[in-house]
């Protein structure tokens, strides 16, 4: 199995805690889109490397609640334009699922 991971500059964010599926009409100036999630990275563990912000440490409950609908269990970032994305590393990796039970 492959897995791509892609450097983004996402801008300025939209932040909605709501699937949105016009989110893109109404970015008012915005570059990107973010779904925000009820479990995030400690930010407080979180590096700079190479002028990019990395999360890393234990993942921590926000207590984020959706009252009109579903919640996002995680972040989930959107961009419109293919010039902010940079495609940076290409993984080989092979899952042990039998180890998992």
């Amino acid at each position: 199995m492959y897995i791509l991971l892609y450097q983004v500059a996402l801008g300025e964010c939209n932040e909605l805690i709501a699937a949105d599926y016009d989110a893109q009409k109404q970015l008012k100036g915005k570059h990107s889109t973010k779904g925000v999630g009820r479990v995030i990275p400690d930010p407080q563990k979180s590096i700079t490397h190479e002028g990019t912000l990395v999360p890393l440490g234990p993942l921590i409950d926000t207590g984020l609640q959706n009252t009109d609908g579903y919640t996002l269990n995680y972040n989930e970032y959107i961009v419109y334009d293919s010039c902010q994305v940079r495609m940076k590393y290409l993984l080989q990796v092979h899952f042990n699922y039998e180890s998992l039970w």
